[in-house]
């Protein structure tokens, strides 16, 4: 997998700053002070708005180029129906040869890998001979996996990336997506650095310790069964 943020709003803390004031005020003067304002009082300013009503979180956007993800996975991005999104189109693209995902509880079976590659060869093939045979790329991509690799690219205001980043970081999310998430928010941050308090608050250290205790086959000691995971990981879901 990899995230390319290939587009942002360039002058972000302007906007939200300005976009935050037009409640009270608007016009050429409100706009004058917000740009005089220091990094300090700006930074100030970002602070209270990282915890307070996120209206003018809208008026930021992150656009992500996201190349070798599966299907499966862009059916959940997908489901997010504020984001924008345009994806490679198997209806016209021949997919002979394609590339695919392996979870990792099949990964770490050798005998599960076996049977995995083995139908994934299958399908391969049988795709090859559709098309050979003179079916159209739009109809053989009927056989084509759940888990094949494909390209989407995908924007959201700031708003809802951080709405997204607090649902699909859970340890109960899929790896892909919280993959995607982790890459996202670190691409977000390399360009946004004040954006932190917005996505990743700061209660969400000591959660993240908590869910790797979860995590664990064995915490202290004592044992964690299924259940008790799944109603911990629960728990802290709603935390967030």
């Amino acid at each position: 997998m990899k995230v390319t943020l290939i587009d942002y709003t360039m002058d972000a803390v302007n906007k939200l700053l300005y976009t935050k004031a037009t409640r009270l005020t608007q016009g050429e003067e409100t706009r004058k002070k917000i740009y005089a304002m220091d990094a300090l009082e700006k930074q100030k300013e970002l602070d209270y708005m990282a915890n307070t009503v996120p209206s003018s979180w809208e008026f930021v956007n992150y656009t992500f180029e996201i190349v070798g993800v599966t299907r499966a996975f862009t059916h959940q991005l997908v489901r997010t129906r504020t984001g924008s999104y345009a994806q490679q189109a198997m209806r016209i693209t021949n997919m002979q040869d394609f590339n695919y995902y392996t979870g990792p509880s099949i990964e770490s079976n050798a005998l599960c890998r076996e049977i995995y590659d083995d139908i994934m060869g299958q399908i391969n093939r049988a795709y090859a001979r559709l098309l050979d045979a003179g079916a159209k790329a739009e109809d053989a991509r009927g056989v084509l996996p759940t888990n094949i690799h494909t390209n989407i690219i995908a924007q959201f205001n700031l708003r809802s990336f951080a709405d997204l980043v607090k649902k699909r970081t859970s340890l109960r999310a899929q790896d892909e997506y919280r993959e995607f998430m982790e890459l996202a928010v670190t691409a977000v941050l390399d360009v946004h650095p004040w954006a932190q308090k917005f996505i990743v608050p700061d209660r969400l250290g000591w959660i993240k310790e908590l869910q790797t205790y979860i995590n664990s086959d064995c915490s202290h000691g004592h044992t964690i069964d299924q259940d008790g995971k799944l109603g911990a990981l629960k728990l802290l879901d709603l935390l967030k």
